[in-house]
């Protein structure tokens, strides 16, 4: 959703959800369990330090903000405040700029969560999602393509993020430009105005002309 507008830029983005399995039992005898919450404690603090460091790390200006960045989105566990939890789950995600793996943004926090084992702690560290960024030229000839179809200049980047860095690193140049806008996204009742299929139909009718002639 780029509101009709060509983006030649985006940022990567890995996510994982670790899972930590401990010991349940009654809240009176913590010394008889193992608490999954308080374990998990010691890897959220992992994802926010790890937060900080990149605020103050590499950073490329086209981008808002400029660095890299890692957060904790979701986090769940416990059944009764009397009962020891034993098992908690964390989702959190990496979204890197052009150069660095997202994937590796997550490493150190992974590596947090493993150690946990040694305390008797079942940990489990699942992907959930990955894609490179996108890094288009400027002087490419689908950014100017997109230029005499929009009659607007490319931006060079989002914040947000799509598959077309997965296109680019299949060796195929990609480029965002769809109707809608990312501020109505992932919130209820998003939406997609008619004149904004409108114009994406007019777009694509030109874009078919031209692959015809």
């Amino acid at each position: 959703p780029s509101g009709m507008r060509a983006v030649r830029g985006h940022k990567g983005k890995a996510a994982a959800r670790v899972i930590i399995s401990g010991r349940s039992g009654h809240s009176s005898r913590p010394d008889l369990g193992l608490n999954a919450i308080h374990a998990m404690s010691d890897v959220l603090s992992a994802a926010v330090s790890g937060a900080e460091r990149l605020m103050h790390g590499a950073s490329d200006p086209t981008f808002e903000p400029a660095y890299s960045s890692l957060q904790a989105g979701v986090i769940a566990g416990g059944q009764s405040v009397n009962i020891i939890p034993d098992s908690c789950t964390l989702d959190l995600e990496a979204r890197a700029i052009p150069g660095i793996e997202p994937a590796g943004l997550l490493t150190p926090v992974k590596a947090r969560a493993e150690a946990l084992a040694a305390q008797g702690y079942v940990v489990e560290w699942k992907p959930i999602s990955a894609y490179p960024a996108l890094s288009l030229p400027q002087d490419s000839a689908l950014a100017g393509l997109l230029r005499e179809l929009t009659g607007e200049a490319p931006l060079a980047a989002v914040s947000y993020g799509t598959e077309a860095g997965l296109y680019q690193g299949s060796g195929l140049d990609a480029i965002i430009c769809g109707p809608g806008d990312i501020g109505r996204a992932h919130k209820p009742d998003e939406y997609i105005l008619a004149s904004e299929l409108a114009a994406c139909q007019q777009m694509i009718e030109a874009l078919g002309a031209r692959c015809a002639a």
